[in-house]
């Protein structure tokens, strides 16, 4: 009788630590089986860019005229200065690349902000997917406007 009710015991203590144990397991595992392991390949690829610095959100969404051109000016730097992201608005084709990171880990701000309405050439690498054009600026250096078409 002693060996009976001391194996119920036993059986009942264990269960719970057993369903805690398999709890943790099937929550903490880094790869869940229900998700799938999705492997990709890298989109950036070197890049040299001619075009104006814009701040990005007044010249995608055109909230406040063009977003461009020196006319825009103040409003960029107030935009950016607020944390607005800046870009370079290639010339030609009208393509806005977004100023995403510069030398480590340090966002485009500073050395953007000097160029604000003005022409630049820069050389970086671009990340290109579903039609965001994110880029890291190696070099940045004035340019002359295009030539008007």
């Amino acid at each position: 009788m002693i060996s009976k009710i001391n194996s119920q015991a036993i059986t009942i203590g264990i269960f719970p630590m057993l369903l805690t144990a398999s709890s943790y397991f099937a929550f903490f595992q880094k790869q869940p089986h229900y998700r799938p392991i999705v492997k990709t390949q890298p989109t950036i690829k070197p890049i040299t860019i001619r075009g104006e610095v814009v701040d990005a959100w007044c010249y995608a969404s055109q909230t406040m005229g063009s977003g461009k051109g020196l006319g825009h000016k103040a409003c960029a730097l107030n935009c950016i200065n607020g944390g607005v992201s800046a870009g370079i608005l290639e010339d030609g084709t009208d393509q806005l690349y977004v100023a995403a990171k510069y030398k480590g880990f340090s966002g485009c701000k500073d050395v953007l902000l000097p160029y604000i309405g003005e022409h630049v050439l820069v050389t970086g690498w671009v990340g290109d997917k579903g039609g965001c054009r994110m880029l890291r600026i190696d070099t940045i250096k004035p340019a002359d406007p295009a030539p008007a078409k």
